[in-house]
């Protein structure tokens, strides 16, 4: 197990009462206002916060409150307002549905829908699924809802001893015992996760219990249900890790295959107060830490008091009272196609030493001023002419490398420098294409400037 201390690729000063993280942005709202950002930090969009808002691939989806009301059988309904919005060319398409009452906890998004829940505290609730061009589903549900969550295709809505299951308008009860109702569930496929009120652990498919197994925990209460008593584990939840479960239990993680099988255990510095995962990536929140934790163990950990978390892939977005932070574990950060396609050709199937900032992701890190023809370092400006000649910067820093060119070729040329040398200190790099062959060749590469430092 490493603890290695993680540092965010950049942070802000926002108060956020709300994040999310998709495959290309980062979501934040503030008390009043509506923040998109890139992975890299730049703002891509601003406006007037909304009721709710979530980030899927490609584009923002908001519930806005239109403050009208419509009288159905004499009850007032709120009207809302769905709006789905691209963040490629900011093109809209909206509609509106009515609703007695809306908690913001019994919303859920998925890939390419959300889902949400009319509550009706004396009566039966009402499951809602949107998609882009309007509501998919309208159902009235049989349970009193207290979590709602979209995998896949699926909806699942958990009442005390049943959780519902939506799938192509079919819908499945997955039943439990009344007094050992489910504590924390997660759903991967056909499978369910599902962490009982008496510290038991048991996977689904289906209706079938594929296997249980009773965890050990340390900090618990009494639980007490018509017939039965028993102590319920104070700390405990269950995230499907891919096609692994992993299990946060007092102050350790536990990792299952789906056959039962535990892989490792882990112990923290505290008692786990979140749990959150991705296909690839992790997030144990303890009262003092976030833990960043992988198939093979812990990854690091990051010293704060969270109030938010959200992870996506390999990124994930943390808050807490100074402002936001973002972190990623990708061995490169882009943010346009070529710089992506020079990374997988530069490195192929390997693994960087360190993790890369590449081209246009780097340039707001760097020392050096950009145009579109040129680069200004240390008070001079490198000119480059496309196709010819360019220049190019490696600056390693904070156990990062950023890497960028005036141009494409720069940045190749780099990068096939940073392969080759693995520098510790800025240097700065001329490439001049001597055969016309418009290719980024090693024996092109000349260094201009390096800082100077001693081996230690």
């Amino acid at each position: 197990m490493t603890n290695a201390p993680v540092n965010p690729l950049w942070s802000l000063s926002i108060q956020a009462k709300h994040i999310d993280v998709s495959s290309d942005f980062i979501l934040i709202i503030s008390n009043d206002t509506l923040h998109v950002f890139d992975k890299v930090g730049n703002l891509i969009l601003e406006e007037p916060a909304p009721l709710w808002a979530g980030v899927v691939e490609g584009g923002l989806i908001t519930i806005e409150d239109t403050n009208s009301t419509e009288m159905i059988n004499g009850i007032g309904l709120k009207i809302l307002r769905i709006v789905w919005i691209s963040l490629q060319n900011y093109s809209s398409e909206s509609y509106t549905v009515k609703v007695k009452n809306l908690p913001w906890w019994l919303i859920a998004k998925g890939d390419k829908q959300i889902a949400l829940v009319d509550l009706e505290p004396m009566g039966y609730s009402k499951l809602y699924v949107l998609g882009r061009d309007g509501i998919l589903l309208s159902t009235n549900l049989s349970v009193y809802p207290s979590d709602i969550l979209i995998k896949d295709s699926s909806i699942y809505v958990k009442g005390i001893s049943v959780i519902q299951k939506f799938l192509d308008e079919q819908e499945l009860n997955l039943k439990f015992p009344i007094c050992n109702y489910p504590k924390s569930f997660d759903a991967h496929g056909n499978f369910l996760a599902v962490l009982l009120m008496n510290g038991s652990l048991s996977l689904m498919e289906n209706t079938k219990v594929l296997w249980m197994k009773d965890l050990e925990f340390r900090e618990g209460k009494i639980h007490e249900c018509l017939y039965d008593t028993h102590i319920s584990p104070i700390y405990g939840n269950v995230r499907f890790f891919g096609n692994y479960v992993l299990v946060g239990m007092d102050d350790r993680v536990e990792l299952y295959s789906l056959n039962g099988t535990l892989f490792w255990r882990f112990k923290l510095d505290g008692n786990i107060t979140s749990l959150e995962a991705s296909d690839l990536l992790a997030l144990a929140v303890t009262p003092n830490k976030v833990y960043f934790i992988s198939k093979n163990g812990i990854l690091g950990s990051y010293t704060t008091n969270v109030k938010h978390v959200a992870v996506f892939g390999l990124d994930a977005v943390i808050a807490d009272s100074q402002g936001i932070s973002f972190l990623t574990f990708k061995p490169f950060v882009t943010v346009t196609e070529i710089d992506e396609s020079i990374a997988r050709e530069v490195f192929s199937n390997e693994t960087p030493d360190l993790q890369i900032v590449l081209g246009k992701a780097a340039a707001k890190f760097v020392n050096a001023i950009f145009t579109r023809d040129t680069m200004e370092f240390n008070g001079i400006i490198y000119k480059s002419a496309w196709k010819r000649e360019d220049y190019c910067l490696i600056q390693p820093e904070n156990g990062r490398g950023f890497i960028v060119g005036t141009h494409r070729y720069g940045t190749k040329a780099c990068l096939l420098y940073y392969k080759e040398r693995k520098p510790k200190k800025s240097v700065l790099i001329r490439w001049k294409d001597l055969n016309r062959n418009s290719k980024v060749e090693v024996e092109e590469i000349e260094v201009v400037f390096m800082e100077n430092y001693r081996e230690p």
